[in-house]
């Protein structure tokens, strides 16, 4: 008997889910379709209030009230046309993901070692994992029992008929959502591990109970790390499916961390002035500041410009405070934007800075990163998930293509501005969706102009963060899929970091400078901090290679 779990992402005869309306509905509310045939006259003539609400409910950029709209509609800068087509090709990710009507999952099985199958599930399967199969997909068979199969998705599912029906069979306990590994013991088939986006539990019974068994393993899967000047200074995190946190360095057991946002975490970025103004989010560009002392928290992401094709989020959206200013924040969406006050109000710094050339249901052609150099104001660098990588020297006035020298068409990782010596910066690349895991490193010394490889003797693994140190500009520290390395000549020669820091994926590490710590945020492995004196202490002149 052989059961295979089909995904199935064609579409289904049902209507797609309609999102949920919050607050109480307006009376006869403008639409972006009443601005369709509208004249400028009868724009000019709309009531006050009427427009900035259907501004405001629409999430139209914040710069856009009803006097700026009639302003720029009356000088031409605007039409109505374009205020009906804002919204046009706007694509909702989370959305996308979970909203899409399609056939979904299917079980079959094949009684004849697979020469024919049959489809056997009856159930309807189609919100197991929405259009998000190929995270999930995973089916199990009871050991004890041919008819006992798992299906593994957002819920967790098991059919004792073969296949036919399926029920929940994750509620008690409270295990985490989102399902990807199950072992069923060969011996006890009452005895099953499970692995989720909540780590591991285990069952005795079948399934019917769940024992979380990760309270004290640290096997967190953290996207993005922080710091900030407290004192003792504070780490911050994004984390896959489990939100953004912070707590003490001291990682002392009576001091908890503390949530900040739910969804999956992402970039945070710390006014380090009074350590309390956050900003972070979860998934496609969802940001807030937060205010730590108060609870106060807003919304902070930008719209795009009336004219302009819609933002376009990367999963995990770049954000990133002034290294001359913390009132001003970037993010990138296609296009690069900075706020002067917080994150109230948004300019439009670029143009569509991605090829634009692909599409779907989870954002293609976005911007990965944005950095800013640390001497120069207006001197920025973007780099994009389909390969291109720029430079403005005037603040967006204009922005110069880098692309030349550096592999065409892969995803930019990381940029890294040089804090010793003007004009230095680093980037890595990867080419994870051509399914190619090569090493690729470059600094330059001429803002990007020219490029050239640092990939030394690594091994051939894709590359996630490169981070200059802030005292020695020669020590360069290197986040990889497979753990942490460090050159102590600049990237002729790199030596693993061995030890206490495993060998995992590392998405993002910072170095607090104050203490001269290290942060480093694993995919699966959680925090680790190395404090930097032997580092330093290796790297004096003459001695250039750790032995």
């Amino acid at each position: 008997m052989v059961y295979a779990l089909h995904d199935n992402q064609g579409p289904s005869e049902e209507e797609p889910q309609e999102p949920r309306r919050r607050g109480e509905e307006e009376e006869n509310p403008l639409k972006f379709e009443d601005f369709e045939s509208m004249s400028v006259e009868d724009a000019m003539g709309l009531d006050e209030k009427r427009l900035n609400t259907f501004l405001r409910r629409n999430q139209v950029a914040s710069k856009y009230t009803s006097a700026e709209i009639k302003r720029q509609l009356r000088t031409g800068k605007i039409t109505t046309s374009q205020i009906a087509d804002y919204n046009k090709k706007a694509n909702d990710a989370n959305a996308a993901l979970t909203n899409a009507s399609i056939i979904g999952a299917e079980v079959f099985r094949s009684e004849d070692a697979g020469k024919s199958w049959k489809k056997v599930s009856e159930s309807d399967l189609s919100r197991l994992y929405n259009t998000y199969g190929y995270y999930f997909g995973e089916i199990r068979v009871g050991t004890e029992n041919e008819d006992e199969v798992f299906v593994l998705g957002v819920p967790l599912l098991v059919s004792r008929d073969g296949g036919k029906n399926f029920t929940r069979t994750d509620s008690i306990g409270r295990p985490h959502s989102d399902h990807q590994a199950m072992w069923i013991n060969p011996k006890n088939g009452k005895h099953i591990l499970l692995g989720n986006d909540g780590g591991l539990y285990r069952s005795y019974g079948g399934g019917a109970r769940w024992d979380h068994l990760n309270t004290q393993m640290p096997i967190s899967q953290f996207y993005s790390i922080m710091t900030d000047d407290a004192t003792p200074y504070n780490v911050y995190g994004g984390m896959q499916d489990n939100g953004v946190w912070f707590g003490s360095s001291k990682n002392d057991p009576a001091d908890r961390w503390e949530s900040l946002m739910g969804g999956d975490g992402m970039v945070v970025a710390v006014d380090t002035r009074d350590n309390d103004i956050v900003y972070t989010g979860f998934q496609f560009g969802n940001y807030f500041r937060i205010d730590k002392a108060s609870g106060d928290r807003k919304r902070i992401t930008p719209g795009h410009d009336i004219g302009n094709d819609p933002n376009r989020w990367n999963w995990r959206t770049p954000a990133r405070l002034s290294h001359h200013n913390q009132d001003i924040i970037y993010m990138g969406s296609q296009y690069v934007y900075q706020s002067l006050d917080q994150g109230s109000t948004w300019t439009t710094i670029s143009p569509d800075l991605t090829k634009n050339e692909k599409s779907g249901n989870v954002p293609f052609a976005t911007l990965s990163v944005v950095e800013e150099s640390p001497f120069e104001f207006g001197t920025l660098y973007a780099g994009s998930d389909d390969g291109n990588v720029w430079i403005t020297r005037n603040n967006g006035g204009n922005w110069e293509s880098l692309n030349e020298g550096l592999p065409q068409d892969r995803w930019v990782s990381s940029i890294a501005p040089s804090k010793h010596q003007e004009g230095l910066v680093y980037i890595t690349l990867n080419g994870y969706r051509y399914d190619e895991f090569k090493t690729y490193i470059f600094k330059s010394l001429d803002y990007g102009k020219t490029w050239i490889p640092i990939n030394g003797n690594l091994p051939e693994e894709s590359t996630n963060i490169i981070l200059e140190d802030h005292l020695n500009p020669a020590i360069l520290y290197l986040g990889t899929d497979h753990g942490l390395y460090v050159t102590m000549d600049g990237g002729s020669h790199w030596n693993l970091f061995q030890g206490q820091i495993p060998n995992v994926p590392i998405y993002d590490m910072v170095i607090q400078e104050r203490e001269n710590d290290l942060v480093i945020g694993t995919h699966g492995r959680s925090v680790y901090i190395i404090e930097l004196e032997q580092i330093h202490e290796l790297a004096k002149p003459d001695q250039k290679v750790m032995d």
